[in-house]
């Protein structure tokens, strides 16, 4: 008789999962693998296991019982533990938000910290957005597809919008704007400009065209009032974005979402809520030995955003160009106090950050302003005055030579650089000035040592290719017409 034939019959035994328990893996706590397992037990929980190679690609999504899960899940994929995770979001504060300032951080760090074992999909990717742009992209990877972690979290913050019931947000509106910004600064021009309209109608969609949404600005509660500040700074964001993508990308040039709006706005610049705070200092200008300016720029009542007047200035260049009989618009009263601007603000003193893209912004609208000048006129209308001619070209010289002389500390400032600490404007004052100096260096702008100049120019934009892909792009731009000078560069 065989063994087998002659040993009593058994009961089937449930195998021992071979991973934790999805509870256990969300909270990264070790789990004992039994069925239920002795955590979800004590917590009275429903216990899941999923072996993460059943679903293949769809295995993050498909395994997450709820969009929660699923978004905590992707930014443990991607940064792995909290530790990682803290150190993405104090590089995006140190960084980016020194001169993109949409996030408050005190109160940011402190929700991270405090909802850390229970995080909700709103929070996972603002993180997730947060690290997208403060994170050195690998330049070898290529764009789309190619860079998995940009499709992933474009992935999850769609899937974040579909299943949330509230999917307009000011969180989410923050890292939709987050993903404008990587793209726009990465050669995605397109891409860009899709995230960018998102972010318009969810202002439209959310009221804040409308006159009344702001009415309560002189008589709000400091609560209602902290709000509508960030808001405003959002909304000037886009602007601000909607801007320099328009002139950003020579070849591939798209409607502005913001064309009859910004200008014009209902909406109040930041600084108009200041007032209101007793925490906040005054934004004061040109006063001799003063202090910081941001001295308080991790809340929100004292976070300064000059880079909202700078989009507003361009959004004013950019309506005079496209219709230069615009009334209202005096262009060289305008070019002075965007000068004026741009001095003041390069000068001041600044906790977080020098601001360099608010002076970026201002640069590049002194020379789209006054370029007309070095063809005699703004579009079918010529320019009558040869002494205003002559200043307007002055002030390209002087524009550029300041550009010049920032490309040399940029070319120092490697550190600051790869942090994202220096805006992606630069990147295209840098190939303008180039390509201006290309066309009109010996001919219009006088310009000696115009070859010399662009050659340092450029290379500081191969410097900063490491870091903004859209340097390259300019690099290439400003190499193509090095060989064709010939070729009319149409501004």
């Amino acid at each position: 008789m065989s063994v087998a034939s002659s040993s009593p019959p058994t009961s089937p035994t449930a195998t021992k999962p071979q991973h934790s328990c999805l509870e256990c893996k969300r909270l990264k706590r070790a789990c004992d693998k039994k069925l239920p397992c002795g955590k979800c037990a004590r917590a009275n929980r429903i216990c899941e296991y999923k072996d993460p190679s059943d679903d293949g690609a769809f295995s993050p999504i498909s395994s997450a019982k709820d969009i929660d899960t699923y978004a905590y899940g992707t930014l443990m994929e991607i940064h792995h533990n909290k530790s990682k995770v803290m150190d993405a979001v104090s590089l995006y504060f140190d960084g980016i938000n020194t001169w993109f300032t949409i996030i408050e951080r005190v109160s940011f760090e402190a929700q991270l910290e405090s909802t850390w074992d229970d995080l909700s999909a709103e929070t996972s990717i603002m993180v997730l957005c947060m690290a997208l742009v403060a994170l050195p992209s690998n330049q070898k990877q290529g764009r789309g597809m190619a860079d998995a972690t940009y499709t992933s979290i474009k992935s999850v913050l769609s899937a974040v919008q579909s299943e949330l019931p509230i999917p307009m947000s000011v969180p989410l509106l923050q890292a939709e704007l987050l993903v404008a910004l990587y793209e726009f600064s990465h050669s995605m021009p397109q891409q860009a400009y899709l995230s960018l309209g998102r972010c318009f109608q969810m202002t439209r969609a959310l009221g804040w065209h409308d006159s009344a949404f702001w009415s309560s600005v002189e008589h709000g509660e400091p609560t209602m009032l902290r709000q509508l500040k960030l808001k405003s700074i959002l909304w000037w964001a886009i602007v601000y974005i909607d801007c320099l993508l328009n002139i950003a990308y020579q070849h591939q040039s798209y409607p502005m979402h913001t064309t009859d709006l910004a200008p014009f706005s209902v909406i109040p610049r930041p600084e108009a809520f200041d007032q209101h705070f007793l925490t906040s200092v005054p934004f004061q200008f040109g006063v001799q030995n003063q202090a910081l300016q941001d001295p308080n720029s991790d809340v929100i009542e004292g976070i300064v955003f000059p880079e909202a007047t700078s989009a507003w200035y361009l959004s004013l260049v950019l309506q005079q160009l496209s219709n230069p009989t615009q009334a209202g618009i005096d262009s060289k009263a305008l070019s002075d106090k965007i000068w004026q601007h741009a001095r003041l603000t390069a000068s001041a003193r600044w906790r977080a950050g020098d601001r360099n893209a608010a002076v970026g912004t201002d640069l590049i609208a002194l020379l789209k302003l006054n370029q007309p000048a070095l063809f005699g006129g703004i579009g079918s209308i010529p320019c009558v005055d040869p002494t205003h001619d002559e200043a307007a070209r002055g002030i390209i010289r002087t524009v550029i030579d300041v550009i010049h002389d920032k490309a040399g500390s940029l070319a120092k400032s490697q550190d600051r650089l790869k942090r994202g600490a220096i805006g992606p404007s630069w990147a295209f004052a840098m190939c303008y000035a180039s390509l201006l100096l290309i066309h009109h260096g010996d001919g219009a702008l006088q310009d000696s040592g115009w070859l010399d100049k662009v050659r340092h120019l450029k290379s500081t934009l191969d410097k900063v290719a490491n870091r903004w892909k859209i340097a390259e792009l300019y690099c290439d731009s400003v190499k193509i017409a090095l060989d064709n000078r010939h070729t009319p560069y149409i501004g």
